[in-house]
């Protein structure tokens, strides 16, 4: 059986539209959706609650919101329990295509060693958005692709997100975006639980640098697509979103790079300044300026020396 765990926070509307395509799609194997509320303020709509009742919807509710690994720990626990042999991990924001699942099915039963399996991923718009990385994010891509310095990398940009390739060949990668992937009973057993000391972001590096050190595989599948409207959730809660970013950046750092504590304090310093940019045109990053300086610092202190 598959387990689908959908994590929700919020955004009812795209969880409705996430679970319809994935009931019209053809699977090819038996599944059960484990819907994941991590902790919303606003009440289920009733909409929701008759989906979760036609489709048999085992509907699971976090006590706090402690982010997307420990949401969807939740549900790959409650699948693991349930004898699932495959897991689906899904942001809410991703609509599915007719074969998708089948797809991202057929093609990691076929291939000895894969443990996981991510689609291509097309935006509203329809245009690829590059979901999977050839190479393990190291301090060195960090100071090169996630700072402004990207623009004199362009070369290592385009081989670290695969440009240079064809989207649509299927291809083993280092990891795959955590807003869509499938993987068999043995990794998600090697997996759970994710690691819970990110609240958002550097997750899928982490997984990365987990299989690679078990010797699990990962693929990237084209013929397997889905939607994804990116930043449906976290585009409400920008400036928390930029401390999660900043925070999660400086564990990954330091727990599974072991960067020195010097390089780490630059890379913080670059965050702040950049936030301190923005806000001059956003009224909400400023008036969030101290939690978010708060909370960089306690994670830097937290860390340091690890």
């Amino acid at each position: 059986m598959l387990g689908i765990i959908i994590l929700n926070y919020e955004t009812w509307d795209a969880s409705i539209a996430c679970i319809k395509s994935i009931v019209t799609s053809k699977t090819g194997e038996d599944y059960r959706i484990y819907l994941v509320d991590n902790a919303s303020r606003t009440k289920m709509p009733k909409e929701m609650e008759a989906c979760i009742k036609a489709h048999k919807i085992c509907c699971l509710r976090a006590e706090e919101n402690r982010g997307y690994a420990a949401g969807n720990n939740i549900g790959i626990r409650q699948a693991l329990e349930d004898g699932c042999g495959y897991f689906l991990i899904t942001n809410n924001d991703i609509v599915y295509r007719k074969d998708t699942i089948s797809q991202m099915l057929g093609f990691i039963r076929s291939h000895s060693g894969a443990g996981i399996v991510g689609p291509k991923v097309v935006g509203t718009d329809g245009r690829w958005q590059p979901s999977a990385v050839s190479v393990k994010t190291d301090m060195r891509h960090i100071f090169r692709l996630y700072t402004a310095a990207k623009v004199c990398f362009r070369k290592t940009w385009r081989k670290y997100f695969r440009e240079q390739e064809d989207e649509n060949t299927a291809a083993r990668v280092y990891h795959v975006s955590g807003c869509c992937f499938l993987m068999d009973k043995k990794t998600a057993e090697y997996l759970y639980p994710l690691d819970e000391n990110t609240f958002l972001y550097n997750e899928e590096l982490i997984i990365g640098i987990r299989l690679e050190e078990a010797g699990i595989t990962t693929y990237y599948v084209p013929d397997a697509v889905v939607r994804h409207e990116h930043g449906l959730s976290t585009g409400r809660v920008k400036p928390f979103m930029y401390q999660c970013i900043s925070t999660s950046e400086i564990y990954y750092c330091k727990r599974y790079l072991s960067a020195p504590d010097w390089q780490v304090w630059l890379l913080m310093q670059y965050r702040k300044l950049l936030y301190r940019m923005r806000m001059r045109k956003d009224a909400a990053l400023r008036e969030y300026w101290e939690s978010y300086k708060q909370g960089v610092d306690l994670s830097f202190k937290r860390w340091r020396g690890t």
